[in-house]
C-alpha cells in the first residue's frame, strides 16, 4: 500500500512485537499471537455521517481485490480472537493469524526503479 506507508509499518511492527514477545514469554507458558484483519465493516467509515459516494466506491474497489469479494464483519474476527484466547489455542504462540478473506495470498510484486 504505497499510499499508506505508516499504516503498513505499524501493522508490521505489531507482527514483530508478537513474534519477539512470544519467544521471550514462551518459557513461562505464555502465548503471544497477533490477529491481522483485512477489510472489516466497522463504524470508522460512518462515524461522521452517511458514507459518501466516493467512500462507497473505495469500499467496492477494496472488496473487488479480496478473493472472497467482500469485507469481514466484526463477529467473524471475534470468533478468531476468542479461539486465540482460549485453552484450545494453548499450543499456539508467535503466530500472525491473517483473517483477510484471502487478500494476503495476492501479495503483489514490488517494482523498484
Amino acid at each position: 500500500m504505497p499510499d499508506a506507508p505508516f499504516y503498513i509499518i505499524s501493522k508490521g511492527t505489531l507482527d514483530h512485537f508478537a513474534r519477539n514477545y512470544a519467544a521471550i514469554l514462551a518459557p513461562k507458558g505464555i502465548g503471544i499471537n497477533n490477529l491481522s484483519p483485512g477489510a472489516t465493516e466497522t463504524g470508522v467509515l460512518t462515524r461522521y455521517g452517511e458514507i459518501s459516494e466516493g467512500i462507497a466506491k473505495q469500499k467496492d474497489d477494496i472488496a473487488s481485490l479480496v478473493p472472497l469479494k467482500r469485507w469481514a464483519i466484526p463477529e467473524e474476527l471475534a470468533e478468531y480472537m476468542l479461539f486465540m484466547a482460549s485453552e484450545k489455542a494453548s499450543y499456539l504462540t508467535g503466530q500472525i493469524i491473517n483473517v483477510d478473506g484471502g487478500f494476503s495470498i495476492l501479495a503483489p510484486n514490488i517494482k523498484v526503479d
